[in-house]
Formats: C-alpha cells, sequence, structure tokens
C-alpha cells in the first residue's frame, strides 16, 4: 500500500488503561471510518463493548448476546479523538472510502507512585498510546474543490487587505486635513503684537 492511499494519526501520554483501549481497538478492525466513529458514539451513549482478553470476573451483557463486556467511556473518547484526526488527515490527501487498516493500543510507560504518609502503598501510574491508519482512494474531486476554496478563501483575504489599506488611507487623509484647518483657525485667532521703539514710547510720554 502506497504512502498517497494512507492516513495516519497517533496520540501518546494517555491518562487511560491501556487494557481498556485494547478491548475498544480490537473491536474496530476491519471496519469503515464512518462505521468507527457510529460505534464509538454509541460506546459513549452506553453501548457495552465486548472484552476478549482481561475478562476475569466481568459480567455478561445482554446486548452482547451474554458475553462478557464493560463500559469504558474514558478509553473511547480518546480513540474517537484519535480517528477523527486520521479522518481530518485523509480529507486533506483528498481519500475517499475510508477504511481502518490498523488501530493499536499499547502501554508506553510506568511511573513509580507511593502514598505520601502512612502505610507506604504502591500504585504505579501508567500511560498508553493508540495509533490508527486509515486507507482509501484518491478523489480527485475533492482535491480541485479543497484547492479552489483555498483559493477564494486567499483571494477574499487579499480584498480584506486591500479594503484595510484604503480605509487607513482615506482616514489618514481626513486626520491631515482636519489638522490644516485647526492649525490655520489658531493661526487667526492670534493677534500680530505690535512693538514699540524706545523713541516712540518717549515721545508718548511728552
Amino acid at each position: 500500500m502506497r504512502e498517497e492511499e494512507i492516513a495516519k494519526a497517533q496520540q501518546y501520554n494517555i491518562d487511560a488503561s491501556y487494557k481498556d483501549l485494547c478491548a475498544v481497538c480490537s473491536n474496530m478492525r476491519g471496519l469503515t471510518a464512518d462505521e468507527g466513529v457510529q460505534y464509538l458514539e454509541a460506546v459513549l451513549d452506553g453501548f457495552p463493548v465486548l472484552y476478549k482478553r482481561w475478562n476475569k470476573k466481568l459480567g455478561h451483557r445482554r446486548e452482547l448476546g451474554g458475553r462478557k463486556g464493560r463500559y469504558p467511556v474514558k478509553s473511547a473518547k480518546f480513540v474517537l479523538l484519535v480517528l477523527k484526526n486520521a479522518i481530518a488527515n485523509a480529507s486533506s490527501k483528498g481519500l475517499d472510502g475510508l477504511s481502518i487498516v490498523h488501530i493499536q493500543a499499547n502501554k508506553q510507560a510506568i511511573y513509580p507512585r507511593t502514598q505520601s504518609k502512612g502505610r507506604q502503598f504502591r500504585a504505579n501510574y501508567e500511560t498508553a498510546r493508540v495509533e490508527v491508519v486509515l486507507a482509501g482512494n484518491k478523489n480527485e474531486k475533492l482535491l480541485t474543490e479543497k484547492k479552489e476554496n483555498a483559493a477564494k478563501k486567499a483571494k477574499a483575504k487579499e480584498a480584506a487587505a486591500e479594503m484595510v489599506k484604503g480605509v487607513k488611507s482615506e482616514v489618514e487623509k481626513k486626520t491631515e486635513e482636519v489638522v490644516k484647518e485647526v492649525k490655520a483657525e489658531k493661526k487667526e485667532e492670534v493677534k500680530p503684537v505690535k512693538t514699540v521703539t524706545k523713541e516712540e514710547n518717549k515721545e508718548a510720554k511728552k
């Protein structure tokens, strides 16, 4: 499969159980992108997730035909976020008819934690990562539409910039005219002061 026909997305340092993430991902393999989004939205609404592993002492769910399941809402939110990012990357490449060819969750890091006081009870803080790969076919219409939309947005920005420049120039001209008028009015109001020499002052005293 060529790199041009796939779209990837991944997220690191997820604060969620990697076991729950693996259970969600294992139920999404082989689905289309739209079906995956619908499935995760159903899980967020209360639909149980089938647990094929790590299912000891789990309850049997009627929606799953009596099989064991759980409600990992937090993990479903993270997987949905990564899937939507992959769909966005695929749309930017102009891919259509997307299907999930690879989805996986793994444990990433373990940070040891202990109680701050009292008995030193240890409870590790674990993080996980999720990666999704979508495959599709190139749609030339989507690419041309996106190019046209980008060109229209660029033209609109240029027109807006020119409008702003024109408004600024008009405002500057008007302000200059107003300043000149004010200066002219001030000059008219100021009366010239007559200078009197010493000889004229003496004659005026006589």
